[in-house]
């Protein structure tokens, strides 16, 4: 064969260079003659081995590609000039598309990218002829498709360029459906090819789509559609074109995307139905499945769903086809059972989204038809599944795995229980039928569904997930085990099947999912177990064995652990083919351990192996070391969505996630069952292990094998019952040296071959890389090796040794990758010699590095059978750019495989890699090495570092010379910067790596910043490689802010970048700026200059009206969209713009109804991350500043209320308008706008004289604040309260006053309510000196400023601040506190009671007063966020006792001081992720703790003496001398009794702080020290020998009882642990006449035995009534504001009859000063108020007591139980007392059950009821109280007190029947219930005493029978 020489190629460009045609026709046959046959090789080698030779920015000669193809270009333009009466002729096109082919051609380049200096020209030539010469259109087509799939060709292609292609061939392709054509060439099969190169257009754009061809493409596709009928292959191409542009730039199309859809959407429905094209079938789903995630909200998706639901279902529906069928685009079959084609898979998805848009999507007001639908969707979907069809569960399989997080829990219920009811039903059919697709994937779907939704979630995301409990599933979870525990036999031969039931019972069991999981034998004894287990086998019997409760009797468990560990070992003997694989390897030592000790110590290690997606597409196991420049596996593959779910959510990704502790129940087996069952599993493994021959094995079965072997050591060690190790672990850590040393020789022959033979030479170690790659992972990511050192240490020589090896295979395998490198080199330096044909080329390599691209021959195209003719298509959009099967994939893996050691070796493997870098000259590998080693931070010197920057330095360089984007580099160094940002370096004296100084971490961040900004100024980045240029400035700013201040101002020009997803992410992480830096304002107004937009603003310096921005015209929706996203996170990560935000926010919705939508999910989302339930009460604690805002911007009020539901949802015009009043009205007012004064008025439905009257109060309060700030326009406050106010309100000076002092004290707390912790807080709120002085001007009527004193407090001689005002003042401020959940707002609130304190001065001191507010602000000191300003709150508190030291004030602190003491000392001490003291940072909390403590008075030192000890901390140094020196002569055990004794009446938090102190006080032996010896108090003997202690412990028992005394029940336990049970009847029974109960007919004296001599009354007891009272003093201390306010009006009430009166004089100064506050004496009228409000409430709300689920305790907690029964018993009660507790019953149990025997009683009284409540409550209580099936033994204890207390009501009744009965005072006030008063007179409540007392003893004969009833219950049931 001849060779090809320099002469050749000179006489060939001699010719093409000549002026004459007929010499470049010559030269033209010549190059063709050579480009055929064998003599193509050699001339395509030489010119390719030239090209290779060329230099960067050296111009290409003659015997060069880029020169040849110039050279053909200029033939081709003269031919064509040459030819204006002819044709140009064919040849010459012909051989400029073959040139082009075999410059391109991997096997004959020995340069990537050959046609690079000349492909710009060549796009402009193809443009050009494409545009003039329709005879070139078939060759120029077929090029320009091959240079477009070169990703880095299409960058240089000009944008004009492009547009005019896209043009072109969308207008070739329109005209011909638009004209017939009559030439006489197919016109059918030309169209084809247009399409084919449209769709080639649309995939690869230069870049960004351009912005000005969208709106030309969007009216291209309507035209085409528009004529669009048949169906075909044309029609497929044409769907799969506006796939791929809605793919590429649909974000960017907004509603564009809605007017291709209405052209399109007849032909798409019509053929989907009708069309047996399964591909035009698989190209339309997509296109379904497109549209919906590119249509925003509801209303534009909806028609879609509407459309697609029914299509969807028929299709699901479709079962006759077979799950395993092929359609024609698929290259392999699988005939695995279940499993899904491409197809398929596509319709499933589709299904998954079109039922989750159908079911889930929110709607803004749905109407009756839209919410039928949307519950005909979720009944639609759940009647499918419960039919049992394969596809209908395979969706929704999908739907869970997809959606999971997003839809609503009910829907999951709801269709769970469906599958469950049906799952027997679909068990039996597949039986009957043999046909398991549907029970398969019904399995697989229950198996995603326990997987996904059962687990538990953490941080953020606990936000956003439906939160499930598995409580909710038993009876599902219990039906289909049941169910499979029965046809588990019958199917066992059903490989797929048995596989997904036996994951799904090991999910259930492993979630406990089920009580008891009962296997019974005959499972056991199935084949499937016994011979040759599977991995779902191995996985159901290592969660079964590790379980509690799967035990049973010893023998026969260990029987069965041994046949089954026995069939689990057998699989390391299986001689046929070795079966380890990735999870085996795991899952096979968690079975053995499991089976041999009941314990399976790595399963958070194969969780993750188990579920596999490959069934949804979803791949197993993803590559991603190899993610380098690939964005577009991220960017193509990926679909963008848009709907207002996902562009709502708000991103926290930067907040600190915290880690779940795993908590798994394994079993501890004894002795007798672990210790044989581990020797036989260590002997045999250990003779298994030495008889495998690996000489013979490959070297990824070595590797898997050292994994195995690595986890059975793993194992052994961590479930060994001794600290030393074992020889079983020491031999197997030998037997991991032996196989390693085998890998490691493996290796090095296969380097010693390639070195003799050369690196062509086929050797085994290529063979099955991939899987080389897996096993050696799973070697490395052993817990073994990556827990050593950290949870196990096994020996130091073992250690070294299989560390040593490693390292050696590691070595080797460099010097493979060497040697390889060098033969590759080498070979392509050289001419291929005369003896190579063409066969022996390696062969293009068929899955390119990607991994995405799919090339295939479009065999569809009429072409010529002549391979050079051949059109070749990257259907996926890119080809390999020159890389081989024996160059760049094999580079690829083998670095891949390297960068494994990592977690081994990180430094060495560092080191290696970046020496193979700096050798490495193919930039592909160059570039995943960079990759590899910025996700590592392992260099080992500083220098290290800086030549890695160097190299991304010159990569870059390179890359600039060339015009070709930097996406690679850019990726790495964002992952260089998240690496470092992982290591936690952030911050000013952290920097990189402990090797590195200050000076030279700096310089190595500069450095990369400058890199960063170089890439940027290229400006050659597509959208997606500036959203990684986004990422790399946001970590550039978190790690250095210096540095990224540089770039902040790139940063915020993308603000307004042309493509939507560069905004959005830029959007999604702008909190970053306002989390680093302070000086929000500023930057705020930086962002928002940047939008490019003009917005509605209120901005302090910057106002923009709403009449500027209507002006300005109407603004891009999806402009606006991002603004929207943009603003919601300001708003999130800013305080201080929050309002302005929020308020822009409203503003857009207002002026431009399409964002509605997009606003609403917006602040939804807002409102949910900030912790609210709802938008509503989030925008409640906004409103107000909010709606001044709206008016001084100018907005419209009828915009406003058309946004209603923002603020309030579902409410009327009418009454949003009157709930906007109290803060409307003062502005509006303040800015003299009268015609919306007057329109407010309208629509609030009042005159507006009336409607300002009725809001007199906060417009007097805004004014009056205003006129006392003195800020901007202070004066209009003036104006509005001396002259504006009474001519709207149409009042006089005098009528005005009299409002004024008649709304004294309303004025004051509204005053009090616009108090903000702000400098410069915006309108209605003010800053608390100018409050303060409000309040004084009002209260103590000063008019003019200069004239106010400067004392501190108020006068007050009008005495406004009463205590019994004070304490209401606090109610309202804790009832707004609590309103405002996040502290941002809660600080607002809390500054409202810093006025409250700074006003009332030494008022302040008052117990009532100072006992609420010790309360209510210690409640935050669990804030960081508000520390500061507690404790200035606190210390402002204390500062008024000084004052007024009397004992009862200061017995306010002392009570409080352990639970304020605790609360600051948790506030100081060092928290467990950060080493400095958080009181450091809080001079505040120690100057209080200090206040409280060594600067207290002396009166508290008895108090403080009770405190816990202080931690051993350095700040606390001087508290802790000074407690300890107080505490010298106080004992702990008077300590012990005092508090028992005031247990029962301590608030819950102050009780546990107490317990918790004592308790700490018990573990050091305080309590019994002194008293003891020392021997005794470490046996705790004197805890049993004293018995005021024992009886003090057994006293704390009743604080257990409630529900929420979980914290408690531990410390309880602990201390009668300590005392023994005692006298054990005293424990078990309440005995009568137990001194510790309360009885209610009348006192108990235990030491007389007098007969009763005095009559009874079944009116509460006096003893009853000061426990009750005490009970309510302690409620007034509570946290929730609803228990202090109820308690309040429930002790008015007592305290206004004669007996609450009585009873406050038994208490002490103390605590009568406490409560006197709720008490003006007795007022009757006020009694009888209170009793007829408590009447209509009970009859409007109670329940009936004829309802049993009232009485029922089945799925109740004892409170939700107690409460509703207690209070609908009151309400037929007639005694005062218990009449005014109804409310307060409802609420608190402990309540409830101290009222019930009184309620019984009092009922027995009762005869003037129209129902026998005697038998109605007996027949109720003996059927659903004692009844066997109630487990609530405590609703059974006290029902028997209570009937108890009714017998001895009756026995002494019987006794005393002839005494005369005590003066009641229900006569007056104590109206009966009005229940049944139709049988009552109407002057029944005018009885006297006798007559009642007559009635109550005559009524309680009926309760007879019920006493009967209960004497026959023995008492021991009192449990």
């Amino acid at each position: 064969m001849a060779t090809i020489t320099s002469r050749d190629v000179e006489e060939i460009v001699s010719k093409l260079s000549s002026d004459k045609t007929k010499a470049r026709e010559e030269g033209i046959k010549l190059l063709n003659a050579w480009l055929e046959g064998e003599k193509s090789i050699r001339f395509c080698k030489f010119l390719g081995h030239n090209t290779a030779m060329l230099k960067p920015n050296e111009i290409p000669h003659s015997e060069t590609w880029p020169f040849l193809v110039t050279l053909l270009i200029r033939c081709v333009s003269l031919e064509i000039s040459s030819s204006k009466k002819r044709l140009p002729k064919l040849v010459f096109a012909k051989t400029l598309r073959i040139v082009v082919q075999r410059a391109e051609d991997a096997k004959f380049s020995g340069k990537m990218l050959p046609l690079l200096t000349v492909v710009k020209p060549l796009f402009s030539h193809i443009s050009d002829v494409l545009r003039d010469i329709p005879s070139f259109q078939s060759e120029y087509g077929i090029m320009l498709r091959h240079i477009l799939a070169v990703r880095d060709y299409r960058f240089h292609m000009r944008n004009r360029v492009y547009c005019n292609l896209v043009l072109l061939y969308m207008g070739k392709v329109e005209t011909s459906f638009s004209e017939k054509s009559n030439s006489q060439y197919n016109p059918k099969e030309e169209v084809f090819r247009c399409v084919l190169t449209l769709h080639s257009l649309l995939e690869n754009p230069p870049g960004d789509f351009p912005d000005n061809l969208r709106e030309d493409a969007v009216k291209g596709f309507i035209g085409i559609f528009s004529f669009l009928r048949d169906e075909g292959k044309i029609a497929r191409k044409l769907i799969e074109c506006i796939n791929i542009f809605l793919l590429k730039d649909g974000p960017n199309l907004g509603c564009q995307c809605l007017e291709i859809h209405n052209a399109v959407q007849q032909f798409v429905l019509r053929s989907w139905l009708t069309s047996h094209d399964r591909g035009l079938k698989d190209a339309v789903i997509s296109y379904a499945r497109l549209q919906l995630n590119l249509t925003r909200g509801a209303a534009d998706g909806s028609p879609l769903v509407e459309q697609l639901l029914d299509v969807v279902g028929r299709e699901l529906d479709q079962t006759n086809i077979s799950s395993t069928s092929v359609p024609w685009s698929d290259t392999t079959k699988d005939d695995r059972l279940g499993t899904l084609t491409s197809s398929q898979c596509g319709l499933v998805e589709l299904a998954a989204l079109v039922f989750y848009r159908a079911c889930a999507n929110p709607l803004k007001a749905p109407s009756t038809a839209k919410r039928a639908k949307r519950e005909h969707a979720a009944a639609y979907f759940r009647e499918g599944l419960m039919k049992g069809k394969w596809l209908w569960n395979a969706a929704f399989c999908c739907l869970t795995h997809n959606y999971h997080t997003r839809i609503c829990k009910d829907l999951f219920v709801y269709w769970f229980e469906g599958i469950c009811t049906s799952f027997e039903r679909i068990l039996n059919e597949a039986n009957m039928e043999h046909a398991y697709d549907g029970l398969l994937w019904t399995l697989r779907s229950l198996q995603e569904f326990s997987s996904e939704l059962l687990l538990p979630v953490l941080g953020a995301e606990m936000l956003m997930r439906p939160s499930f409990t598995s409580n909710e599933f038993d009876n599902g979870w219990h039906t289909i085990w049941s169910c499979l525990m029965h046809g588990l036999p019958i199917f066992s031969n059903i490989t797929s099947v048995v596989d997904a039931a036996l994951v799904l019972l090991g999910n259930i069991v492993s979630n406990d999912l089920i009580s008891t999981p009962i296997v019974p034998q005959e499972i056991w004894d199935l084949r499937l177990f016994k011979h040759m287990p599977s991995v779902s086998v191995l996985y159901f019997i290592s969660c079964y064995f590790s379980r509690k409760g799967s035990q049973g009797d010893l023998r026969d468990i260990l029987h069965l652990r041994q046949n089954l560990l026995r069939a689990v070992l057998g699989l390391l003997e299986w001689k046929e083919s070795f079966i380890l694989n990735e999870r085996m390897v795991v899952l096979l030592p968690a079975t053995v351990y499991a089976l041999c000790t009941g314990c399976v110590p790595f399963t958070d290690c194969y969780k993750g192996l188990l579920i596999s997606h490959s069934f949804l597409g979803v791949p197993d196991r993803i590559e991603d070391w190899l993610k380098t420049g690939e964005y577009e596996r991220e960017s193509l593959h990926e679909v963008f969505e848009c709907s207002v779910e996902v562009l709502a959510e708000i991103d926290l990704s930067s907040s600190v996630k915290v880690s779940q502790p795993q908590c798994h129940q394994n079993v501890r087996l004894p002795r007798q069952l672990r210790d044989p069952l581990l020797n036989e599993m260590e002997t045999f493994i250990l003779a298994t292990v030495g008889e495998k021959d690996s000489g013979k094995m490959l070297l990824s079965d070595v590797f898997f094998m050292c994994a195995l072997l690595s986890n059975f050591i793993y194992s052994a060690f961590l479930t060994r019952l001794r600290e030393e190790l074992s020889l079983f672990i020491i031999k197997l850590g030998k037997c991991v040296v032996k196989f390693l040393d085998r890998a490691a020789s493996i290796v090095q022959e296969s380097h010693n071959h390639i070195g003799e033979h050369g690196c062509l030479a086929r050797n085994s170690i290529f063979d099955g890389w991939d899987l080389v790659i897996a096993s050696f992972r799973s070697l490395v990511c052993s817990p073994l090796f990556i827990k050593w050192g950290d949870q196990i240490a096994l020996d130091d020589a073992l250690y070294s040794t299989i560390i040593q090896t490693i390292e050696r295979l590691l070595k080797i395998l460099a010097n493979l990758y060497g040697k390889c490198s060098d033969c590759i080199r080498n070979l392509q330096s050289e001419i291929v010699p005369p003896d190579l044909s063409a066969s022996d080329i390696p062969v293009q390599n068929p899955c390119p590095v990607d991994g995405s691209e799919v090339r295939i021959m479009d065999m569809e195209l009429d072409v010529s059978e002549d391979s050079k003719n051949v059109d070749i298509i990257a259907v996926s959009g890119t080809i390999a750019s020159g890389i081989s099967f024996s160059t760049g994939k094999w580079k690829l893996d083998m670095i891949s495989l390297i960068s494994s050691f990592f977690p081994v070796l990180p430094a060495v493997t560092w080191e290696i890699l970046f020496d193979l870098m700096k050798k490495e000259t193919h930039s592909k590998v160059c570039e995943n090495i960079l990759f590899s080693l910025c996700q590592h931070s392992h260099w080992s010197s500083s220098t290290r570092l800086t030549d890695m920057v160097i190299s991304m330095n010159n990569m870059i360089d390179m890359r600039v010379n060339l015009k070709l984007p930097c996406y690679a580099i850019l990726a790495a160094i964002r992952a260089f910067l998240g690496t470092l940002l992982s290591m936690g370096t952030a911050g000013k004296d952290k920097y990189v790596g402990m090797s590195m100084s200050r000076r030279e971490s700096e310089q190595c961040l500069i450095s990369l910043g400058d890199l960063v900004n170089r890439v940027a100024e290229f400006d050659f980045l597509d959208w997606f490689g500036r959203i990684k240029l986004v990422d790399c400035i946001y970590d550039f700013i978190l790690l250095n802010p210096q540095i990224g201040q540089t770039m902040i101002e790139r940063l915020l020009t993308m603000l307004r970048d042309q493509d939507y997803r560069v905004r959005f992410f830029l959007a999604r992480r702008i909190g970053v700026l306002f989390q680093t830096w302070d000086g929000h304002d500023e930057l705020f107004q930086d962002i928002c200059s940047n939008f490019g937009i003009k917005l509605v603003m209120s901005l302090k310096g910057k106002l923009v009206t709403a009449k500027e921005v209507l002006d300005a015209g109407p603004q891009p929706h999806s402009t606006m969209e991002t603004i929207i996203i943009t603003l919601m996170h300001l708003a999130m990560y800013s305080e201080k713009m929050e309002l302005e935000a929020v308020f822009m926010m409203c503003t857009v919705s207002a002026l431009d109804p399409c964002q509605r939508e997009l606003v609403l999910a917006a602040l939804d989302n807002l409102s949910r991350k900030l912790q609210y339930t709802t938008r509503s009460k989030y925008l409640e604690e906004l409103i107000g500043s909010i709606l001044f805002c709206w008016v001084t911007c100018g907005v419209s009020l009828v915009a406003l209320v058309e946004i209603r539901d923002h603020f309030v949802p579902s409410v009327e015009p009418t009454y949003f308008m009157q709930y906007c009043c109290h803060w409307l009205l003062p502005a509006l007012l303040l800015h003299g706008d009268t015609s919306n004064l007057k329109w407010v008025a309208s629509v609030a439905g009042l005159p507006l004289a009336v409607l300002v009257k009725n809001h007199f109060v906060p417009i007097f309060s805004v004014c009056m604040a205003l006129h006392c700030s003195k800020k901007s326009g202070w004066e209009k406050g003036a104006v509005v309260l001396q002259s504006s106010i009474l001519h709207v309100a149409e009042i006089s000076e005098d009528e005005r006053d009299k409002l004024i002092k008649k709304y004294m004290v309303s004025i004051v707390s509204n005053i009090l309510s616009l108090a903000s912790c702000a400098s410069e807080p915006a309108l209605p709120f003010f800053s608390r000196d100018t409050i303060v002085l409000a309040i004084r001007n009002v209260v103590d009527g000063f008019l003019e400023m200069e004239d106010c004193p400067t004392s501190v407090g108020v006068v007050d001689k009008i005495n406004i601040f009463r205590s019994d005002r004070v304490f209401m003042f606090i109610v309202e401020m804790h009832y707004k506190v609590t309103a405002a959940v996040h502290h941002r707002h809660k600080c607002h609130r809390l500054a409202d009671i810093e006025v409250l304190i700074d006003v009332l001065g030494h008022r302040a001191a008052v117990s009532s007063t100072s006992n609420y507010l010790f309360n209510l602000v210690g409640q935050f000191f669990g804030f960081n966020a508000l520390q500061d300003q507690c404790s200035r709150i606190i210390s402002m508190l204390l500062e008024s006792f000084k004052s007024n030291p009397s004992k009862e004030i200061i017995g306010v602190p002392g009570e409080q001081l352990q639970f304020l003491v605790s609360k600051l000392v948790a506030c100081c001490i060092p928290s467990e992720t950060n080493a400095e003291l958080s009181g450091t940072r809080s001079s505040q909390v120690l100057s209080l703790l200090h206040q409280l403590t060594i600067g207290a008075d002396p009166s508290l030192y008895d108090y403080i003496r009770e405190l816990e000890p202080f931690p051993e901390i350095d700040i606390f140094d001087e508290i802790r001398e000074f407690h300890q020196e107080l505490c010298r002569a106080y004992s702990p055990k008077d300590h012990f009794l005092k508090f028992v004794k005031r247990s029962s009446y301590l608030p819950p938090r102050l009780l546990l702080w107490s317990l918790q102190a004592l308790h700490k006080k018990l573990l050091v032996g305080e309590i019994c020290r002194g008293e003891k010896n020392v021997k005794d108090v470490i046996g705790d003997t004197c805890w049993r020998a004293d018995q005021d202690i024992v009886h003090a412990v057994w006293n704390l028992v009743h604080m257990c009882g409630s529900d929420d005394a979980n914290s408690v029940r531990a410390l309880v336990s602990d201390f009668i642990s300590r005392v023994g049970i005692g006298d054990p009847h005293c424990v078990v029974f309440h005995l009568p006449g137990d001194y510790s109960q309360i009885h209610v007919c009348r006192p108990i004296h235990h030491d007389s035995g007098a007969e009763i001599s005095f009559p009874l009354d079944t009116s509460i007891s006096e003893e009853l009534l000061l426990a009750l009272m005490r009970l309510l003093k302690k409620y007034l201390m509570d946290d929730s504001v609803k228990i202090i306010d109820l308690t309040s009006q429930t002790l008015w009430g007592i305290l206004s009859t004669e007996r609450g009166q009585k009873a406050l004089l038994s208490f002490d100064s103390y605590e009568r000063s406490l409560i006197e506050v709720h008490s003006k004496g007795v007022n009757v009228e006020l009694v009888e108020k209170l009793l007829s409000d408590l009447e209509k409430k009970f009859n409007a709300e109670a329940i009936p007591l004829e309802k049993s689920t009232i009485w029922k305790t089945h799925e109740k907690t004892f409170e939700m139980w107690i409460c509703p029964l207690v209070h609908s018993l009151i309400g037929f009660c007639n005694d005062t007392i218990l009449r005014l507790c109804q409310d307060i019953v409802l609420l608190k149990a402990e309540v409830a059950e101290l009222l019930l025997p009184n309620v019984i009683v009092n009922l027995a009284g009762r005869k003037d009821l129209a129902v026998d409540l005697c038998k109605l409550i007996s027949s109720q209580v003996q059927e659903n109280i004692f009844v066997e099936s109630n487990r609530s033994i405590k609703s059974i204890q006290v029902m028997l007190d209570a009937l108890n207390e009714l017998r001895l009501f009756y026995v002494m009744e019987r006794t005393t029947s002839s005494s005369i009965p005590l003066k009641r005072e229900t006569s007056r006030y104590a109206k009966p219930s009005s229940f049944g008063s139709k049988s009552r007179s109407a002057t029944a409540k005018a009885k006297d005493s006798s007559t009642m007392s007559s009635v109550a003893l005559v009524s309680t004969s009926l309760w007879e029978k019920v006493c009967l009833f209960h004497t026959c219950i023995p008492y021991i049931i009192q449990v």
